[in-house]
């Protein structure tokens, strides 16, 4: 195989310890740690350090087996505590469509792009737990095609919201006492299914305009889903199948598409697979991705194959930070072409600011 001469398309999806449930146990760490914010610090700056172009954080509202024994919290929070220590790296927090309203979720990624000078974005995810619709009262748990609708008016919400201040509304005026220009304010008037927003939000217009959409594609209705995104994470399938559904996403218009990927680095295949072996041992879990054991030249090969079936790269999970963070930086991310990207998050991407839709229709 030719290796390609231009750099993948790379995430970290980070978790306290983990994305295996037993990698605290693996490294006999505390897991109080993980309610630290300087742990956390730690872990986005290991993911720079690693060349990611991003990292994402996991949310729900109830726990998982990765985050029962730490509790967990807000990813947007965290992201936001995280940005002003990491330099580069796009931070993608986790924002539960289900049960919560765009308005807020909105203004607070906007925040984030603002506190991180650029490098935001969010990824919109469901429930259908009848413990997490207990939480709130408000509704039935819904079915997979009633979340994802929803989720879709989320995004549509989202986007809105955030051209609903012109780049030019604060305006500084001391001789007026203005601070905005209220005609650069814009109502968005939505009506939808699930919800009714007015507008405008009570944040300026985030400086990358608005921040990268992600979606996780699982299934057929996610990958609608998947449709309003600006970047599209393939949980799982053969080669050729990843391959079928990233022409399918860019057909529809999804500029970047990604494959999800649990990786377990060692000197070779065999410690690899020994590792996850003693994980599984301890807690046995079925991961809902790809699992890659081996080293970090096998690594670089895998994402090499994906992107000569037309993928863009990879959302690396680390099965245990400890390990396969540095790992990651030392045997995976100097193998790679070229330098990893800078400035905001859509510029490394490589896609272009959106103009605030209100101010082309005002124009």
């Amino acid at each position: 195989m030719t290796a390609s001469t231009t750099r993948p398309v790379l995430g970290i999806a980070l978790e306290p310890f983990g994305w295996h449930p037993a990698a605290f146990a693996e490294v006999g760490a505390d897991p109080l740690e993980a309610t630290s914010a300087e742990h956390w610090v730690g872990l986005a700056r290991s993911a720079e350090a690693a060349a990611a172009d991003f990292a994402t954080f996991e949310d729900s509202f109830t726990l998982t087996a990765r985050d029962r024994l730490t509790g967990r919290f807000d990813a947007t929070l965290l992201a936001a505590r995280v940005a002003p220590s990491t330099a580069r790296i796009g931070l993608v927090p986790t924002v539960t469509a289900t049960h919560t309203e765009p308005f807020h979720a909105s203004k607070a990624v906007a925040t984030l792009d603002h506190v991180s000078g650029g490098r935001a974005g969010v990824l919109p995810a469901t429930t259908g737990r009848g413990e997490d619709a207990a939480l709130f009262g408000r509704k039935e748990p819904q079915d997979r095609r009633s979340r994802n609708r929803e989720a879709h008016e989320y995004i549509t919400v989202l986007r809105d919201l955030w051209d609903s201040w012109e780049d030019d509304a604060v305006i500084k005026d001391a001789a007026t006492g203005r601070y905005i220009d209220r005609e650069r304010l814009h109502y968005i008037d939505f009506e939808g299914e699930h919800f009714s927003v007015k507008g405008p939000s009570i944040t300026p217009r985030p400086p990358q305009g608005r921040p990268v959409i992600v979606v996780r594609v699982a299934d057929a209705e996610s990958e609608t889903l998947a449709h309003a995104a600006d970047v599209a994470i393939l949980a799982s399938g053969t080669d050729e199948e990843l391959g079928a559904t990233a022409v399918r996403l860019r057909a529809a218009g999804v500029p970047r598409v990604l494959a999800d990927v649990t990786v377990h680095l060692a000197d070779s295949e065999r410690t690899a697979l020994r590792r996850i072996d003693k994980l599984d041992r301890r807690e046995p879990y079925v991961d809902d991705a790809r699992v890659y054991a081996g080293t970090g030249e096998g690594l670089v090969d895998l994402i090499a194959g994906w992107r000569s079936v037309g993928l863009d790269g990879a959302r690396l999970r680390p099965g245990v930070n400890a390990v396969d963070l540095p790992r990651l930086r030392d045997a995976f991310a100097p193998l790679l072409p070229g330098a990893a990207g800078t400035g905001t998050f859509r510029e490394i991407l490589g896609l272009e600011r959106p103009v605030s839709r209100f101010a082309v229709k005002g124009a």
